[in-house]
């Protein structure tokens, strides 16, 4: 663990594990501690490194309200730990995040793993939905920022037959979530229209592996198989007892997920370079 001089600010990053780099990239409310059995499961497998994005706890900083600034930070944190290619992994505002970096950085991403990126998430409004983002921005309007993060969360986190995995979280998880209130309404704000655009996801060339949760609302399909759609590399992969906080729902078969994707990127890689001999 240390700080990275990036950008401007100093990102705080936890790594672990030897062999090709593991980028993991949190979502909104979360930090490079709110990864549960995922990290060291992976370091079998990988280097993996995991980092407090800029305006979370240890990293500190302004709200950034860009997936673009963030993408840049990821870029930053990579290239100073000379971890290239890695496979970039993120969920939910991470997942946006991974995707803008395989786009602007294609030099530093071997592959793209992302759970349930909100693209265009708007287009599949419910009611419930819609009432949560209401209530949320009341509560940031007038300054009750842990609130409002505790109330989009509990939703995002919920499950399709009842319940949410907020209310399971370890209570260190939620109280950093509180804590970093309004970084978490920023990354709702910066990830659920259609950011990357259509045409910049279309130009990854890197391999790309959609996952949704079988215990997610069903609209996460629809917008998981849109977001595969506009990309020519991916695929989609549903995750066996997840649903949006698939970390803490199912660790190993994200992992497993995980391990495949770099597994075939090497492959991939080797196949490449025997083809151009």
């Amino acid at each position: 663990m240390g700080f990275i001089k990036a950008r401007g600010s100093a990102l705080y990053y936890e790594e672990q594990g030897a062999g090709p780099p593991i980028l993991l990239i949190p979502p909104a409310g979360s930090t490079a501690s709110t990864w549960g059995a995922v990290a060291g499961d992976l370091a079998g497998a990988g280097r993996v490194i995991a980092y407090d994005r800029r305006g979370y706890s240890r990293s500190g900083g302004e709200v950034v309200r860009s997936a673009a600034e963030h993408a840049l930070d990821a870029a930053a944190v990579l290239d100073a730990l000379a971890a290239r290619p890695t496979v970039a992994v993120g969920t939910s505002a991470g997942a946006t995040i991974a995707l803008d970096l395989a786009v602007r950085r294609p030099d530093l991403v071997r592959a793209v793993v992302v759970h349930e990126a909100a693209w265009r998430a708007l287009r599949h409004p419910s009611a419930s939905g819609v009432g949560t983002l209401a209530r949320m921005r009341w509560l940031a309007w007038r300054g009750r920022y842990p609130e409002a993060a505790e109330t989009l969360l509990r939703w995002v986190y919920a499950y399709r037959d009842g319940g949410s995995a907020w209310d399971g979280f370890p209570e260190q998880w939620r109280r950093i979530a509180r804590e970093n209130g309004r970084s978490v309404v920023a990354d709702l704000l910066a990830s659920m229209g259609g950011y990357p655009r259509p045409g910049n996801l279309a130009t990854i060339t890197a391999p790309v592996v959609c996952t949704y949760g079988s215990r997610s609302r069903g609209y996460m399909r629809a917008i998981t198989s849109a977001l595969a759609q506009a990309i020519p590399t991916a695929m989609v992969r549903e995750i066996d007892g997840a649903a949006h906080a698939v970390a803490f729902d199912a660790p190993g078969n994200f992992v497993q997920v995980i391990v495949e994707a770099m597994r075939s990127s090497e492959g991939s890689s080797r196949r490449h370079i025997a083809g151009t001999a």
